[in-house]
């Protein structure tokens, strides 16, 4: 919260993030684009697997929408031991969180609503954020005649551990009247 927001693990081939550094305990995770429906990154005719980095995600206008819009501290409220403790961690989207929500978004803006989509994320892959994210940029989506592409945002879910975690991850990116 003080000092960096996110820290890189970067080579030629691979890329990996952390937004806490722990020592041998910090847990990298990937920041790569995929390759053949699998992990890694596709190969770069023009130079390294890992250019998208500097090219797409550092660039001015990418950084500036990530520090506006996905950047933020998850607070975690619990009890332990009868005394309230508050568990914090900075949540920075990986790649696939973020390329997945300002496509879909650039979507939305060009063909208005009442399109389908499908999202695929596997098991860890941060379904939750992703989904709060895309509800958050989709609620105050205007069209470039400033006109409100959608009048509210329903995220609806059949699992019970995610609707908690979903309903806690929206209301803190959100504090507004008509966010339940």
């Amino acid at each position: 919260k003080k000092r960096s927001l996110v820290h890189f693990a970067v080579d030629t081939d691979e890329c990996f993030m952390t937004t806490k550094l722990a020592g041998k305990k910090t847990r990298y995770l990937p920041f790569n684009l995929g390759h053949n429906d699998g992990a890694g990154n596709p190969p770069n005719k023009e130079g390294y697997r890992t250019a998208y980095l500097w090219e797409q995600v550092w660039a001015r206008d990418s950084m500036m929408d990530i520090l506006g819009k996905f950047l933020h501290l998850s607070v975690e409220e619990y009890e332990l031991g009868g005394i309230k403790k508050k568990k914090e961690a900075m949540s920075f989207p990986r790649y696939h969180q973020l390329d997945v929500v300002r496509k879909l978004t650039r979507d939305a803006r060009k063909n208005g609503a009442g399109v389908n989509y499908l999202v695929q994320h596997s098991a860890g892959s941060g379904k939750s954020n992703s989904i709060a994210w895309l509800s958050y940029r989709l609620s105050s989506l205007h069209t470039s005649y400033n006109q409100r592409v959608f009048d509210s945002v329903i995220v609806i879910t059949d699992r019970r551990v995610l609707d908690n975690q979903l309903q806690a991850t929206i209301y803190q990116f959100e504090h507004k009247d008509g966010v339940v």
